[in-house]
């Protein structure tokens, strides 16, 4: 159900293709106990099985005529997507297929994302009397609102060219470059400060919907905290120096 390979770059992986990595309960408290265990991970990465599909979003066969289940799997889904953008390491979607539906609202929690350029992502849940509604949550914030409605309300396909035009994805690589691609950010972040890295999207997170003012004064106060600890310190010394630093993560 859920494939982990732990370590300083853990990958979690969606390992359903039968029903094209589609999520029901199960697969969410199986997410959630992998991301407990990632006790070991300064990066997480996330992707699904095969060569298809990424994530097909909510596996409608499982409730389908369950209108109670239906609401228990809604909010269980946003408690996922709370629990990966508030996650304390960064994480990467590795998107190895197409991203439909909440496979979307997996892709907008993540920090970054890189896909292969022959895959598509789209919002086609009105096509079933749905509507992408905790998606909204962050489309609202990486899209105009006009846009994000042609998305929710046609349900049409964006290229990955157009999903990194857009700015929802990083990256769009051939597929035989996509763990390439990753490993550069991976690398990249295992090489600098992870408390820096710990505090700051904790920061940025809070600060997203501040008034101006609010956000500087509360930003301003989250640069202190990071100056505050070894690894700035570190950091500066290393650069005097000129060696590499020796990250404490505290």
């Amino acid at each position: 159900m859920i494939q982990v390979e732990a370590g300083p770059v853990t990958t979690l992986t969606i390992d359903r293709p039968a029903v094209r990595n589609a999520i029901d309960l199960a697969t969410i408290d199986a997410l959630h106990r992998a991301l407990d265990a990632a006790v070991d991970a300064r990066v997480v990465v996330l992707t699904g099985a095969g060569d298809r599909v990424f994530c097909a979003g909510a596996d409608l066969a499982q409730v389908a005529g369950n209108p109670q289940g239906r609401r228990e799997a809604g909010r269980a889904y946003a408690r996922l997507l709370a629990r990966l953008s508030s996650f304390e390491r960064p994480v990467i979607a590795r998107l190895n297929g197409h991203c439909i539906a909440g496979g979307v609202g997996l892709l907008l929690a993540c920090d970054l994302a890189v896909m292969v350029d022959d895959a598509t992502l789209a919002l086609p849940e009105t096509a079933v009397g749905m509507w992408p509604a905790m998606i909204g949550a962050f489309l609202l914030r990486d899209l105009p609102r006009k846009q994000a409605m042609e998305l929710a309300l046609t349900g049409r396909k964006l290229t990955a060219a157009e999903a990194v035009g857009l700015g929802l994805v990083n990256r769009a690589v051939p597929r035989a470059e996509l763990d390439a691609a990753v490993t550069i950010y991976t690398d990249a972040i295992l090489a600098r400060s992870p408390a820096a890295a710990r505090i700051g999207r904790r920061a940025w997170r809070e600060a997203a919907d501040l008034p101006i003012d609010d956000a500087l004064a509360l930003l301003a106060e989250r640069l202190g905290d990071v100056m505050d600890t070894e690894d700035a310190t570190e950091g500066f010394v290393s650069f005097l120096e000129k060696r590499t630093p020796t990250w404490k993560d505290r």
